[in-house]
């Protein structure tokens, strides 16, 4: 066994490499012994005892013969040593009640490489450049969290934190570096990554959406937002900040140059497609026609009403993030297919759409709410959830 080597990965998923053959959890076998092996890797400088070992696999459960269990587990667990083709009994090694990993058989582990790495880039007297490297280094380490298929396991959690951690200041101090000297590409390729580790980080969003406005990608800055609020709505029911609205209005108002062609530049404002319905904007842009309309009934005195539709379960709560979403986009389709052409509205929140009715009376106003909830109940048939609305003229802007 003596000058033997293995690399393990144990960001994004466990594998063992001893020379040219390797083994992963990533195919479908029984969980057990996949984490008493992962277990005593990443335990690999001390002996562990088996009830340690019994106290990790089953926390609670008392009809266990802890003895003969675990004797059958570790039995298991040197089976996927076997492609290996050497001695799993020396590779697992047992001493006085105690397993370990045979500590001839030097590890080289992802996890202590990356601390390493960014404990160098944070000493003192270090050059920019150097420890941008350091961390760059670090960071092309983190495939993603710390063992995902055991992400819930009671003795993973502490330590997914703690690296999850690392990988967050890692990622902002490299950031930080990068802006001084404007490396738009570098960001992205940052942020792209950071952001398939972490979709729900703002700050990650936000540096990788500037990135491509500042790049001259503003194209692909807008899908980025709109995939950004998509996933923020659907899977995690949240709303960007005002931070991440203000740059989606600042790459929108740069979006277009300089162009003196009245033809062309009503061709670049077209809608790509034809869509049918009403016309669905970003809340900023919501916003921005609210106030307009605002300004131009305090001159004709016409009316508009502001419609509000909002999601719950009967009790009021909002519904599991699943559910929501696939009633959010029931409801858009019943929004749509129910207004005029003319008639806009937008995503408010998590659970609410909001409508603008010009030239409406309250009693159409009602009219059109209650339609959109009847197309709304006839598309989606869960009883437990339940759309509320809300009527209000619009005041006329102050002079």
């Amino acid at each position: 066994m003596n000058n033997l080597s293995a690399q393990v990965q144990m960001f994004g998923g466990f594998r063992l490499t001893i020379g040219d053959i390797s083994i992963t959890n990533k195919i479908q076998q029984a969980k057990k012994p996949w984490t008493i092996l992962e277990y005593l890797v990443y335990y690999h400088s001390r002996e562990i005892p088996s009830d340690e070992l019994v106290s990790i696999i089953w926390p609670e459960d008392n009809n266990v013969n802890p003895a003969n269990a675990l004797k059958t587990l570790i039995f298991r667990t040197r089976k996927l040593l076997e492609p290996f083709k050497l001695s799993t009994q020396q590779l697992i090694t047992q001493n006085r009640g105690t397993y370990c990993w045979n500590p001839e058989v030097s590890l080289s582990l992802d996890t202590s490489e990356f601390e390493a790495l960014y404990k160098q880039s944070c000493q003192p007297g270090l050059s920019e450049s150097k420890q941008l490297e350091l961390l760059l280094q670090a960071l092309s380490l983190y495939k993603g969290d710390f063992l995902p298929k055991a992400a819930w396991e009671p003795w993973v959690i502490p330590i997914s934190r703690h690296y999850h951690s690392i990988f967050v200041r890692a990622v902002m101090q490299a950031v930080e570096l990068l802006l001084k000297n404007e490396q738009w590409d570098s960001i992205i390729r940052l942020c792209r990554h950071a952001v398939t580790v972490e979709a729900l980080n703002e700050d990650f969003q936000y540096h990788l959406i500037y990135a491509l406005f500042s790049s001259g990608r503003q194209h692909q800055a807008l899908e980025q937002y709109r995939v950004m609020v998509d996933s923020f709505y659907n899977e995690f029911a949240i709303t960007p900040s005002e931070r991440m609205t203000n740059l989606y209005k600042l790459i929108q108002d740069r979006e277009h140059g300089v162009n003196t062609d009245l033809s062309l530049i009503q061709k670049s404002m077209q809608e790509n497609q034809h869509l049918l319905g009403a016309y669905f904007c970003e809340f900023t842009v919501f916003r921005d026609i609210y106030q307009l309309e605002q300004r131009a009934i305090a001159r004709t005195g016409d009316s508009i009403f502001l419609g509000l539709l909002t999601l719950s379960q009967e009790d009021g709560s909002l519904p599991k993030a699943s559910i929501l979403a696939r009633a959010m986009g029931h409801l858009g389709n019943a929004a749509a297919g129910s207004l005029r052409h003319g008639d806009v509205y937008t995503r408010y929140s998590v659970s609410q759409y909001m409508i603008l009715l010009p030239s409406a009376s309250y009693e159409n106003g009602e009219m059109v709410m209650q339609r959109i909830i009847r197309n709304y109940k006839k598309a989606y048939l869960r009883k437990d959830i339940v759309v509320h609305y809300s009527l209000q003229a619009v005041a006329p802007i102050e002079n």
